[in-house]
């Protein structure tokens, strides 16, 4: 019941509206080049219908922001001059795309399309970075399911940390910057840890059938990001559709092909089991559009641990093995302290209560007969159960 109103309550709040983080940017001119003013721009989202309306200002530039990543098409209209369509015009996350229009003196009811791709060279910024579109975020084999993990697939990016627990929040520098120093955004929105630098810096972690790009920018962004020095993570969600689109997964690990670490007896034990769906759709079609996914993650695993235990002659008080001297604790207050004679605790000197510890305690199972330090190795164990919206 828990779990139904939480995914009621992330749908409720997806119907409010998604804002993101790309721009659309350009200049309208005629074709002597002089700038029109007040021409009517039109930046349709080709796969939701979303309609976003402005005008040029009298320099004939606009500017449409917050806009989330997908195809669109582009329209230009002014009066005295034919309607210029622009289609399939790709808007990645976190970028400012150009898109220049010269109109033709004509009639209202003449529309020109213009096709070809829009150039790739980047003209709106300085930011050096890397996409990681949807595609590669399906296909692509990942650990545990963490979109975030293909970051080490970008220029610059050295990962620091990986495995158990770091998958989900992989720990990696950025162009030479330190590791957990990066600024991390969802939707144009902050999302980073600032708890401390002990502590992964992703403050959400995403389904990964709920993450639809991200990119990664290594140096000279602008001053909208700011916040840090060792990169920017900016993430974006998927949004409904005019389509009905949905996915039901099932993914699972264990250690049945796992090799023994060098220093357990056996292979670590690993249960991982994920699983979830995600749907989207129209609720009103070109208006309101809805997408939730969910997941749940459970997870049983191990990890080889070399420790030290007493020994069979420590657990009757015999330190003779030791380099340094044990003393009497009786003797320390009257400031000349006495060790044990061949570092041998009396057993009446013996606290009944360590005696009775000495039960939880294992045996040595690894090194020489007698070996007083890393003499005990083991797996441990440890479980998870996850569940994000």
């Amino acid at each position: 019941m828990v779990r139904f109103t939480a995914l009621l309550i992330f749908i409720a709040s997806s119907l409010l509206g998604q804002v993101g983080s790309s721009t659309l940017i350009g200049h309208v001119s005629d074709a002597s080049g002089a700038s029109i003013p007040s021409v009517n721009i039109k930046v349709a989202n080709e796969d939701s219908g979303s309609v976003v309306r402005l005008l040029t200002n009298h320099e004939g530039i606009y500017t449409a922001s917050a806009l989330l990543p997908g195809v669109y098409r582009i329209e230009a209209r002014a009066v005295g001059f034919g309607l210029l369509v622009r289609r399939n015009v790709v808007l990645q996350v976190a970028q400012t795309l150009a898109a220049d229009f010269t109109l033709q003196v004509g009639a209202q009811t003449q529309t020109v399309e213009v096709s070809g791709d829009l150039p790739a060279l980047d003209t709106q910024s300085s930011s050096v970075g890397q996409l990681v579109n949807h595609k590669m975020i399906d296909d692509l084999p990942m650990p545990n399911r963490a979109a975030t993990s293909l970051v080490n697939l970008s220029p610059g990016v050295v990962m620091i940390a990986s495995g158990e627990g770091a998958e989900n929040y992989p720990v990696f520098s950025i162009a030479g910057g330190r590791a957990r120093n990066q600024d991390f955004t969802l939707d144009g929105g902050n999302v980073t840890n600032a708890v401390g630098v002990t502590r992964p810096q992703q403050q959400t972690s995403l389904p990964m059938d709920a993450m639809q790009e991200f990119r990664v920018i290594a140096n000279n962004y602008s001053a909208e990001y700011g916040h840090s020095t060792g990169g920017i993570i900016a993430l974006s969600t998927r949004s409904g559709t005019n389509q009905f689109d949905g996915s039901v997964f099932e993914f699972a690990r264990n250690n049945a092909w796992d090799a023994r670490n060098f220093f357990a007896a056996a292979a670590p034990p690993l249960n991982l089991h994920q699983f979830g769906g995600s749907l989207g759709g129209p609720i009103r079609k070109d208006k309101t559009h809805f997408f939730a996914s969910w997941e749940e993650t459970r997870q049983a695993y191990g990890s080889a641990s070399v420790l030290t235990v007493p020994t069979v002659a420590e657990r009757e008080g015999n330190f003779g093995a030791l380099s340094s001297a044990i003393f009497d604790p009786a003797t320390l207050s009257g400031g000349k302290k006495q060790p044990y004679a061949g570092n041998i605790i009396p057993r009446s000197a013996i606290d009944p209560v360590a005696l009775a510890s000495l039960h939880y305690i294992p045996l040595p199972n690894r090194g020489a007969a007698g070996a007083i330090t890393n003499n005990f190795g083991a797996n441990s164990h440890s479980t998870l159960r996850r569940d994000i919206l």
